[in-house]
């Protein structure tokens, strides 16, 4: 294959994935599959078995299925039954290659990645722009922190949904895998944990494959409720669909801040946060006379639904919870040594959308394909 034959391909590649003409899309392209694996890739864009592919090339199926299998491993292509799939969805695409061992990404794949994943996400602030302006609900919702829900007294335990009970979501997972963010292992610029991002049954389902070479690790009910607390204790925020779970558990269970998640820090900086977040169903509210002005509480809160003032009771600057501005995240509770702030339920059960309501607003054309709709 020619350099001229090479263009095109990666040019077909890049079109076929969704970014026609990008250069940025053409170079992480090059960067990840050469261009004799690009070429077999595309006989996968839409879903095949072995034996339809082997008869289209006219090739050995043993010897393909050898190659397949190393494709699979460096996760690029994604097995139903019967089929295999480039296209797993694109964003889930993008987001699991550095899943691989260190020693399988790359040398170039870091910058080539920072220069590609602003248009992903270019896409993904279209979309929901698109979905804020036609006043559709907001497609995600916050998880209010479990460890905050337990220290508040005034919440009733009955009052609790399962389906903002993070610890009982990830319990009712069949299979439960946790790896790295990706992008906190990009930047390495925060000290919180890496080990954030959390898959639920299908959602496991490339990783579990014998023939991947994963660093995903699966745990238990009990060690998920470990790495609830510790997520929790850094002030990490539970960001999951905006749903009630009636249908089928999230696949995905983002766990962010802003300093690294090139989602939720660009929305909150947008001041737009609202319109792709929603509230949980609970509010802050803290206790005067327990509060000793420590202002750790200012430094967990991501929202700026904190201020301090003047009492009537003390000289001493007080917090006080800014209702219009505060997510019911709990990350000020978890983080208030003095238990000065505590959660009060004022949202009913309607609050979250119904897994029927949020059916219309599906991103079109981030998640295409699933090991669930595979043969």
């Amino acid at each position: 294959m020619d350099k001229q034959e090479q263009e095109k391909l990666y040019e077909e590649m890049a079109e076929k994935l969704g970014y026609p003409g990008s250069v940025a899309c053409i170079d992480y392209l090059k960067v990840v599959i050469s261009p004799e694996d690009g070429k077999l890739l595309l006989e996968f864009i839409t879903p095949a078995t072995v034996e339809e592919v082997a008869a289209r090339l006219k090739t050995d199926q043993k010897e393909l299925q050898e190659k397949i299998d190393e494709l699979m491993g460096r996760g690029l292509l994604f097995r139903g039954k019967t089929q295999y799939v480039f296209q797993f969805g694109i964003h889930v695409f993008w987001n699991r290659f550095p899943h691989n061992k260190d020693e399988k990404i790359p040398e170039d794949y870091w910058r080539a990645w920072r220069e590609f994943h602003p248009e992903e996400l270019d896409r993904f602030a279209q979309l929901r722009t698109e979905r804020a302006e036609a006043g559709g609900p907001a497609g995600s919702r916050v998880i209010p922190h479990i460890l905050a829900l337990e220290a508040s007294p005034e919440v009733n335990k009955d009052d609790i949904l399962w389906y903002e009970n993070y610890p009982e979501i990830l319990a009712r997972g069949k299979v439960r895998g946790i790896v790295e963010c990706p992008d906190r292992k990009e930047w390495q610029g925060c000290e919180r944990t890496k080990w954030t991002c959390i898959y639920l049954d299908e959602g496991c389902d490339p990783d579990l494959d014998p023939k991947r070479d994963s660093r995903m690790k699966f745990f238990t009910p009990e060690e998920g409720r470990a790495y609830t607390e510790a997520m929790e204790k850094d002030g990490v925020m539970h960001l999951l669909p905006n749903n009630d779970f009636s249908q089928s558990l999230p696949h995905v269970l983002c766990n962010c801040c802003p300093c690294c998640c090139v989602v939720m820090g660009p929305a909150l900086r947008s001041g737009r946060f609202r319109q792709f977040y929603s509230p949980s169903r609970y509010l802050a509210v803290v206790d005067k006379e327990k509060c000793t002005s420590c202002q750790t509480c200012v430094e967990r809160c991501f929202f700026n639904a904190i201020d301090f003032r003047k009492t009537a009771n003390s000289k001493k600057l007080k917090a006080n919870v800014l209702a219009e501005n505060c997510m019911g995240c709990g990350s000020c509770i978890v983080g208030c040594e003095q238990n000065a702030i505590t959660f009060k339920l004022v949202r009913p059960p309607e609050h979250i959308q119904s897994q029927k309501a949020m059916a219309p607003m599906v991103m079109r054309g981030i998640f295409t394909y699933s090991t669930a709709n595979l043969k």
